[in-house]
């Protein structure tokens, strides 16, 4: 999922010991979650749903930090110093994580429709045209991910490019080099390559859009303390998606409230949002496994097990439940506020 270039590698691993919560609910709350994940827009209906009231109301203090670096999360839940993240899910399943690693997918949160993708030179019309060419890239970045999932589909693989590993906050100036004949990317980097490149023929070869459900952020808390406390963390789910609801009827408003806590303009923040879409709680419950479905997002699971096995981000592929879980999603809302 994609970050403003100034806030994608902010990493924080002092709020893992507890130095840096940004806010917390009133202490009069009866249940606590801490929650620590990226600096990326994605994740503000944390901030709604604490700025509104929707946690105190259900008597839900949340505590919040910014730490890009799962070396530092996975750990942190592992030993009870936090309770909760938000990542993609690709992300989530890759190493360090393994299959008796804590940690239980209970909501998506949004979706990347069109933010993270891939910019290639004027000669690279397909992403086949990019087998012997050398690409530029994260290993694990959305756009790196799209390229595999897409060169899977003809029989391919990234293998089959030369991936030339950078950081994606360098692949405006990666990109001038001749040499590269596509980077991985993200807005509000991808529009700046295509609108200011000195290259001839600059242009989108794959967006997020083009595989809409692929790039999501899930919500992933403590099984142990899940397992004991389920209500506590239905609580969290009915906040963020009351949030989700405020943005999908009134986004100035939404924008206007987060904005502050990433110390963004509201117009950069509109901008960097109009690749993603929040996902409802109706379309949240789509997602997750109910009712003897598995949901959309096994489809997403099982291509993440293939597309980390082959850029060997994983040992071994997964098991979807009950890494998967969306027993709080079934009558969220029935005799509560929303």
């Amino acid at each position: 999922m994609p970050r403003p270039r100034k806030l994608r590698t902010a990493v924080l691993p002092l709020a893992l010991a507890g130095l840096l919560p940004l806010t917390a609910a009133p202490a009069l709350a009866q249940d606590k979650i801490d929650c620590i994940f990226p600096f990326w827009f994605g994740f503000a209906p944390v901030f709604v749903a604490q700025e509104e009231g929707y946690f105190d109301s259900e008597g839900l203090e949340v505590t919040t930090a910014f730490d890009n670096d799962r070396a530092n999360v996975l750990p942190a839940m592992a030993n009870g110093s936090i309770d909760c993240t938000m990542r993609t899910i690709g992300e989530s399943m890759s190493r360090p994580r393994q299959a008796d690693t804590t940690g239980t997918i209970i909501g998506t949160i949004d979706v990347s429709v069109g933010a993270d993708g891939v910019v290639a030179s004027g000669d690279v019309k397909s992403v086949e045209d990019l087998i012997g060419k050398t690409m530029a890239g994260e290993i694990n970045h959305p756009g790196t991910t799209l390229v595999q999932h897409a060169l899977s589909q003809v029989g391919k693989s990234i293998k089959d490019v030369n991936l030339q590993l950078i950081a994606t906050d360098d692949s405006v100036a990666v990109f001038e080099d001749p040499s590269i004949a596509a980077v991985a990317t993200w807005e509000p980097m991808m529009s700046t390559i295509v609108k200011n490149s000195g290259r001839d023929g600059t242009h989108l070869l794959l967006t997020s859009a083009d595989y809409e459900g692929l790039i999501t952020d899930v919500i992933i808390v403590r099984t142990e303390d899940y397992q004991e406390n389920p209500e506590k963390y239905a609580k969290f789910l009915r906040g963020i998606y009351r949030a989700i609801d405020l943005y999908n009827a009134d986004p100035d408003k939404f924008i206007a409230i987060s904005a502050p806590f990433f110390d963004t303009p509201d117009a950069e923040m509109k901008e960097a949002l109009a690749g993603v879409k929040y996902t409802s709680y109706e379309e949240s419950a789509d997602y997750l496994p109910s009712d003897g479905s598995d949901g959309k997002l096994k489809e997403v699971f099982d291509a993440f097990n293939d597309i980390n096995l082959t850029l060997e981000l994983q040992d071994a592929p997964l098991s979807y439940q009950p890494y998967v879980d969306g027993t709080l999603l079934n009558g969220l809302f029935d005799g509560h506020d929303r």
